[in-house]
């Protein structure tokens, strides 16, 4: 193509064979780039808003782990109380449970336990919602694996039966509380906080300043009350008198054999133990097992692993801020 040519392709004007100039008009083309980036922006926020609220998981997702493969009205649920007891974990267990709890197929659970524990908080709602299928009537097995200490024990103690794996660990009862102390580091590197408050207790436990002795023994006094109740619950749990259970609740971990030489796990067995044994006391020949999963959202499918280091990076930073009690085993 000669440059005459090319000039005359890029021309607004032309000239028709009547020899009169006509010249022409044409709106600029709007570049649609910026409407699928706009349209592109809008769909990835809906996708990570369902990601991290959960909209529209209303039921867990229930799968087949053995006995009948069949649709049947008698079931036994699975129930996982897994890694440390926190806000996201206490949630997604306390879900499990309402679902088993709700179903009138489920006619008895397992509690399958792998924890150190966690919050004092997060431990004693599982422990609530585990009492409430007692209560109607649905025979509680926990399962022990790995670990189940402190809160681990905690949410099990309301249950029928304990059988734990010969190489568990158990017990651990008892309360703690980590506050971080960073003044010393921070008076190294030239940085100071300056705190204003209302009252003289306000930052209490804060992690920019020394703790008082003052302060100390009041934030014991709040792990008092919470070791109290832990022990109440294992007393009234395990049919032992208040003092056999405070005698036993100094954060000891335990064997399994030490466990139930104290009368805290009744035998030793693995899963399909406690299974056989509920299914037994069911008088169910061959019931259908499930347990329960969380159903895998768009976001999931999309971005698998992008929802979860922001949430993991501020568990650590509220870790750091917030005096937490903790039903702990380390």
């Amino acid at each position: 193509m000669s440059a005459a040519e090319s000039e005359d392709r890029q021309s607004p004007t032309s000239v028709p064979s009547s020899g009169r100039l006509v010249i022409e008009h044409r709106e600029p083309r709007r570049p649609r780039s910026i409407l699928w980036l706009l349209v592109a922006s809008v769909f990835l926020n809906m996708v990570l808003f369902a990601g991290r609220s959960g909209v529209g998981l209303t039921r867990l997702d229930e799968r087949y782990v053995a006995g009948s493969t069949l649709p049947t009205k008698s079931k036994i649920a699975i129930v996982e109380v897994h890694g440390a007891i926190n806000e996201t974990s206490t949630a997604h267990i306390l879900k499990q449970i309402r679902q088993a709890r709700d179903d009138g197929s489920v006619l008895g659970v397992i509690l399958r336990v792998d924890s150190p524990g966690g919050t004092v908080s997060g431990s004693d709602q599982i422990w609530r919602e585990v009492s409430s299928l007692k209560a109607l009537n649905k025979p509680v097995i926990a399962s022990f694996g790995g670990i189940a200490a402190s809160g681990g024990y905690y949410v099990s103690a309301p249950v029928d039966l304990i059988f734990a794996e010969p190489t568990s660990m158990t017990g651990s009862i008892g309360v703690k509380m980590e506050l971080p102390q960073l003044e010393g580091l921070l008076n190294k590197l030239g940085v100071d906080f300056a705190t204003i408050t209302t009252g003289e207790w306000k930052d209490s436990g804060s992690m920019y300043r020394t703790i008082s002795d003052i302060e100390r023994a009041r934030w014991k006094q709040l792990l008092d009350v919470a070791h109290a109740r832990f022990v109440r619950v294992v007393a009234q749990g395990r049919k032992l008198t208040l003092e056999a259970a405070e005698a036993l609740a100094n954060g000891k971990v335990l064997s399994v054999d030490e466990a139930i030489a104290l009368k805290l796990v009744d035998r030793v067995g693995y899963l399909d133990d406690a299974i056989a044994h509920l299914q037994t006391k069911l008088g169910l020949e061959t019931p259908r097992v499930v347990q329960y999963a969380k159903p895998a959202t768009l976001a999931d499918t999309l971005f698998p692993g992008m929802l979860k280091a922001p949430a993991v990076q501020e568990q650590i930073l509220d870790r750091l801020q917030t005096p937490v009690m903790m039903y702990l085993a380390y």
